[in-house]
């Protein structure tokens, strides 16, 4: 313990790429080596806004993660190459952090078990896992000599990310047993294939997905496809279909008896357009939709349930880059419907695809929501943003909460970032929830309060 609080005073962007180190580099191809350590402290008042579940959670915890890696590349004919990449994660959280998936002094279903067997979670929870594992291969000048045609295609464990990453970004769980659920180390999706086909402005995506999730029992699966077309330089459109698919027994609570089977299979359809109408503004769109079947089948019935439901944003930005501190102000506006299925989104930015680094870090879901964000963001120096972000949030449906009030609150982030060095960067923020009487309603108890959030992280790259 003693020396991961000496990392931590050692490590001083969150969630950012990763330094490289060149091994080797030849004619032969290269091997280059990075490390990545990042930790996060919080601290917080009024938690869940005083509501019910307030008092088995920690208003102060600690998370830190390191992550070292290892990529190489083989040079073969025609500048095609051979690649393939290894990490592996450590990850600890000291507490219990504000999403519920642990809790102090209470007996709660324990995790990476199917929920079969009850018992209280330790304070201090670590874990050490593999994380992205993949072999790949780049067609290089074999199908064109300029390049205007190739190929990609790569397996394994690895990163995927669609457009945004308002649907498929993040492809393993953090947090709970594993700890560092705000830091979220593990983004690799498992067993993947996917094939690339560049041709000039068009490219070409074929995928099979599989998620690691806390439970084995909800691993999911996506296949699918996305084209994306380079309009001009200041616009693309993009389509996509996924595929989702899962299996699963239903089990009585602290039974390993089976009960029956839940099967998912849901459709999505998807478009993205960005465009720049005028130099200093941008547009980003996107629109998800999707025919959601769950069938139920126990010993006595089978029981199918279909649902339509959508979701999407659209997001105006405009920036000046020739004024003082290089303002950029945006707004957007996202909604997933009622039962929406969120998939598996992930981080960008502040605000993507977590929204409120309260709200959307520890309490709700991309669905049943609706969403405004106000952001702007200032520029001081190269090395230092500032970021002020606004939230309303409602809910789209509040009969499927039995609720009355569809205003669940606003919450205001203000966000510094600040690259100290080439290897070391810090993050600051001071974050605040007003609940609104749905906000009351949904987190119980006395939730009458304005829940206040410090945080400080950072990251050593090398």
């Amino acid at each position: 313990m003693r020396r991961i609080l000496i990392l931590i005073l050692i490590a001083t962007s969150s969630r950012g790429a990763m330094a490289q180190y060149q091994l080797y580099e030849g004619d032969t191809g290269q091997l280059s080596f990075g490390a990545q350590v990042q930790t996060a402290l919080f601290g917080d008042v009024n938690n869940q806004a005083g509501g019910s579940a307030k008092a088995h959670l920690s208003d102060y915890f600690w998370e830190f993660s390191a992550k070292p890696r290892l990529d190489g590349a083989l040079n073969l004919m025609q500048s095609s190459q051979l690649y393939g990449g290894f990490s592996y994660v450590y990850s600890s959280t000291l507490n219990h952090d504000l999403s519920g998936y642990t809790q102090k002094d209470v007996a709660m279903y324990q995790q990476e078990s199917d929920f079969h067997t009850l018992g209280k979670y330790d304070n201090y929870r670590y874990a050490n896992k593999t994380e992205e594992l993949f072999l790949g291969w780049k067609s290089g000048k074999l199908l064109s000599e300029d390049e205007k045609i190739r190929v990609d295609l790569s397996g394994g464990k690895q990163n995927f990310k669609l457009g945004s990453g308002f649907l498929l970004n993040y492809g393993a769980d953090n947090g709970g047993s594993l700890g560092t659920g705000w830091i979220n180390p593990r983004t690799a999706f498992n067993n993947t294939i996917i094939g690339r086909l560049n041709m000039e402005d068009v490219k070409f995506e074929g995928f099979y997905l599989q998620t690691r999730p806390l439970n084995p029992a909800e691993k999911r699966h996506y296949q699918g496809g996305n084209v994306e077309y380079t309009v001009s330089q200041s616009s693309t459109l993009a389509l996509s279909y996924i595929n989702t698919d899962n299996n699963r027994f239903l089990h009585e609570n602290g039974s390993h008896d089976s009960l029956g089977m839940q099967t998912i299979n849901n459709d999505t359809f998807n478009v993205r357009f960005d465009f720049s109408p005028w130099e200093d503004i941008s547009v980003s769109t996107e629109y998800a939709y999707q025919i959601n079947l769950t069938q139920v089948s126990t010993k006595e019935a089978i029981n199918k349930i279909k649902n339509h439901a959508s979701g999407g944003f659209g997001q105006i930005e405009y920036k000046r880059e020739d004024l003082f501190w290089q303002p950029a102000i945006s707004y957007r506006y996202a909604i997933q419907s009622n039962g929406f299925d969120s998939m598996s989104p992930g981080f960008s930015t502040w605000g993507t695809w977590f929204q409120g680094e309260i709200t959307g870090e520890w309490v709700l879901d991309n669905a049943n929501l609706r969403t405004h964000v106000g952001r702007l963001v200032l520029t001081p120096e190269e090395s230092l943003t500032l970021n002020l972000l606004y939230y309303n949030f409602t809910f789209d449906n509040v009969r499927s909460f039995d609720l009355i009030s569809a205003n669940y609150g606003n919450e205001v982030n203000f966000l510094t970032d600040w690259q100290v060095s080439e290897s070391m960067s810090l993050s600051v923020g001071l974050e605040a929830f007003i609940p609104s009487e749905g906000g009351k309603q949904y987190l119980g108890g006395d939730a009458n309060k304005t829940w206040l959030q410090g945080m400080l992280s950072a990251s050593f790259e090398f």
